[in-house]
């Protein structure tokens, strides 16, 4: 699936991904927005 993903990335597509793996959010994301209780608490 992140093999997937990254070839999905490459093409330029935009995918949303939910996850409390912070290896897979380092590895697939390039902007990453963190919540808190349904409240947006940073942009990385």
């Amino acid at each position: 699936m992140r093999q997937y993903l990254l070839d999905l990335k490459e093409k330029g597509k935009t995918i949303l991904i939910v996850s409390h793996s912070a290896e897979d959010i380092d590895v697939l994301c390039d902007t990453v927005c963190e919540m808190d209780k349904g409240a947006l608490t940073g942009v990385r």
